[in-house]
């Protein structure tokens, strides 16, 4: 199976909303893939057969053409018949408010239909970003950026009250209208997914090594918030075939 995946900068007018344009094509092993959080909401068109999706009665329901998928909280696993060809358009972790003109919560855990003009593509998929941007006309919130800036360097939730002055019920209204989830899981999931970028690195040669840096107590915690946002075991995780998934981690496999 040969699978492909590639990112592109988003063009300057949207880079203070998009993390990249990404593209992902090739043949899936016959197999779930499982998409872990990443505190990004995401644009996808499926230029190929959509995914199927499995639900939690273990269903599998088609993915419709064209979606908005929003922030992760728990598992999602697609499976691919055959050949697949995506774009996604990855979003700041509060960029895609903007995009969409409505609250953020609204589409936690969900993958929703999304209208998209006809022709839309990699040539111009940025164009529709920045026209629906454009229309909408969201104001910036330079106190959530900052807020999301702080739990990625590694502040916590208490630290963000005293820092910025707002309460902690305040501070979840924000997350929920901007971002989609609270600022707690939002950090969770941050730490989660350093664990990804500690398996990059050379130095790190242990789960152990990788749990500790990501910032995890020990191996155990770690494990079970791969049970809680994936679903499997770390183990299992990089034992599976390459794929969408571990392309969106970015995940060296031999």
């Amino acid at each position: 199976m040969t699978v492909q995946y590639a990112e592109f900068a988003p063009r300057p007018d949207l880079a203070s909303h998009v993390v990249c344009i990404w593209v992902f094509e090739g043949r899936e092993a016959d197999e779930d893939q499982r998409i872990a959080p990443d505190g990004c909401c995401e644009l996808i068109i499926h230029r190929g057969e959509p995914y199927l999706e499995r639900r939690s009665d273990g269903s599998l329901v088609r993915q419709p053409p064209a979606l908005f998928a929003g922030q992760l909280t728990r598992p999602l696993h697609l499976r691919a018949e055959g050949d697949v060809s995506v774009i996604g358009v990855r979003f700041r972790t509060a960029g895609a408010r903007a995009y969409v003109g409505r609250a953020m919560s609204e589409f936690t855990d969900r993958r929703v239909a999304w209208p998209l003009a006809e022709g839309v593509d990699l040539n111009n998929v940025q164009d529709h970003v920045a026209g629906e941007i454009a229309r909408h006309a969201v104001t910036g919130d330079p106190v959530l950026d900052r807020c999301v800036a702080s739990l990625e360097g590694g502040f916590g939730v208490e630290a963000l009250c005293r820092h910025t002055g707002l309460t902690a019920r305040t501070l979840q209204r924000r997350f929920a209208d901007r971002v989609g989830v609270s600022p707690r899981m939002l950090a969770a999931v941050i730490r989660f997914r350093r664990v990804f970028e500690a398996l990059r690195e050379a130095t790190t040669e242990t789960w152990s090594d990788a749990a500790q840096a990501a910032g995890y107590f020990d191996h155990p915690q770690m494990a079970r918030d791969f049970r809680r946002f994936v679903g499997c075991t770390p183990s299992r995780f990089v034992a599976g075939a390459p794929g969408l998934a571990t392309s969106l981690v970015d995940l060296p496999l031999s």
